[in-house]
């Protein structure tokens, strides 16, 4: 196909131009060099976050003064992927390649110069982070196995009556004390259409403070099952796991140590 080829050359032959300013403490470590930037992602095998914008772009700044200046946000791309800055304007075979629609554009590209996140427009912080945990996954795949919730303190499954979503397990329990509890029908919360429970008001307010840290990858439903077998399944929290500081539900132990072995397959799959 022409894309890959084209930013193939483009990143051999192109240098960007660096308009970031500066800020106290740490910051995002944009690369100016393209080339470098490829080889250096191959190298670590870390996926490269290109972001494109102008110096005539409003909302490229405001990204730039809010989003790149969140500490969140900074530890993440730093640790987590090579960063590139892109002039729009100066590299304009670049943006034709990656199909660049408007103004900013953030595009993440694999060592191996595949596209597996391209998002238009202005991005707050918080968002910008689940988009990048979304990718880091796959980035630390070898290094962070999945934790099961063989090691999680049980509850008995017979007791489970499932009233509310997740067969009632506590989404906050699970993820911060690694403790499978049962919630309690006075603690409960709305979120997504679907409503669930809580072992205690104080896991209830950490929820309701940050939906998206608890709520389960791909809706709770097991990845494994929805590709292999194309079908739309709710996991068990009782064989699930965390992985990254996600949740991961699954129908079955065994789909849960596919996942584990092979989380790429899983997670950067269409």
């Amino acid at each position: 196909m022409r894309v890959p080829s084209l930013i193939a050359v483009t990143l051999s032959f192109i240098l960007i131009t660096f308009f970031t300013q500066y800020v106290q403490g740490e910051e995002i470590k944009w690369q100016t060099n393209l080339k470098r930037a490829a080889q250096q992602a191959r190298v670590e095998e870390k996926a490269m976050l290109i972001q494109i914008g102008a110096s005539w772009c409003g909302f490229c700044h405001k990204m730039e003064r809010e989003t790149y200046r969140n500490q969140k946000v900074i530890k993440h791309v730093n640790s987590c992927f090579i960063p590139i800055r892109v002039d729009a304007d100066q590299n304009t075979e670049l943006v034709e390649a990656i199909g660049v629609a408007g103004l900013p554009t953030t595009v993440i590209i694999t060592p191996q110069l595949k596209i597996v996140k391209k998002i238009s427009g202005y991005v707050a912080a918080g968002e910008m982070t689940g988009h990048l945990n979304k990718v880091c996954l796959v980035n630390h795949e070898r290094k962070v196995p999945v934790r099961t919730t063989e090691k999680i303190q049980k509850m008995s499954q017979n007791q489970v009556v499932s009233q509310f979503a997740f067969k009632n397990v506590c989404l906050v329990s699970m993820l911060d004390d690694q403790r499978l509890v049962e919630g309690i029908p006075n603690f409960t919360s709305e979120y997504k259409q679907r409503k669930v429970c809580f072992a205690s008001a104080a896991n209830k307010k950490k929820f309701d403070s940050n939906p998206d840290r608890y709520w389960p990858a791909f809706e709770g439903n097991c990845r494994v099952s929805q590709l292999e077998k194309s079908q739309l399944v709710e996991g068990d929290p009782h064989v699930g796991g965390v992985y990254r500081e996600k949740l991961v539900f699954f129908t079955s132990a065994d789909q849960r140590d596919r996942f584990s072995a092979n989380p790429a397959g899983y997670l950067l799959h269409p």
